[in-house]
């Protein structure tokens, strides 16, 4: 059994106390209420993937046709309570998990230049 590093303990307690917080529970609570309608999950999935499409290649589209494509879907898919709540709590973890990104950057000082 190898031993764990003191950074390895840490990013253990820090990832339990992640999944142990509020924000992770809303996430999966949320996340379950679009499972449990059949189909929700992938609507919202193909939207995702819609959006890192814009995101990635944004070169090698038409950027006005596929914003138009990703509004209309989402316009659709937000008047669902279910797709509100999930959005909104995945926003939030995500939002959490680049604070402590951040923090992490910051605190260790990392010599990265400005861009």
């Amino acid at each position: 059994l190898k031993k764990m590093s003191i950074i390895d303990v840490c990013v253990d307690k820090l990832v339990h106390a992640i999944k142990n917080g509020v924000v992770y529970k809303q996430y999966c609570t949320a996340l379950e209420e679009i499972k449990a309608v059949p189909g929700l999950k992938e609507q919202v999935d193909e939207l995702r993937k819609l959006n890192y499409q814009i995101q990635a290649e944004g070169d090698d589209i038409n950027l006005y046709d596929a914003i138009d494509d990703i509004d209309s879907k989402m316009d659709e898919l937000c008047r669902i309570p279910e797709v509100n709540r999930f959005l909104e709590a995945e926003l939030t973890l995500c939002r959490q998990l680049q604070s402590i990104d951040a923090s992490i950057h910051q605190g260790i000082q990392l010599d990265i230049p400005d861009l």
